[in-house]
């Protein structure tokens, strides 16, 4: 997620930015500690979860859930619980802002 995201949000109580570590590959280095650590090296203080495969699954359960399809990827849901992005993390912060204030209109 982009720090900028984080910063354009950071007095909004209505936003709600976390991030999750989805292991699908490489359990041995994206260990639950690393996600937090390599957010703070960007300056990221949004909360940080841990995802990996249960039960010999070959994703994790967001992933399977959501479908998702590699890393780094972002998913937005309205007030309403509806997914209404996921896909490719934007390149420019600005992308995920007009949508999420778009979002935030209706």
């Amino acid at each position: 997620m982009h720090k900028a995201l984080e910063d354009h949000y950071a007095e909004d109580d209505d936003v709600v930015l976390f991030h999750v570590q989805t292991v699908f590959e490489g359990a041995s280095s994206n260990t639950p500690e690393r996600g937090p650590r390599e957010a703070k090296s960007h300056g990221i203080t949004a909360p940080v979860g841990y995802d990996a495969r249960v039960d010999g699954s070959r994703v994790s359960e967001i992933m399977h859930r959501y479908g998702t399809g590699g890393t780094p990827w972002t998913i937005v849901i309205d007030k309403k619980g509806i997914v209404r992005f996921s896909g490719f993390t934007a390149e420019r912060a600005e992308t995920l802002i007009t949508l999420i204030d778009k979002l935030r209109e209706e």
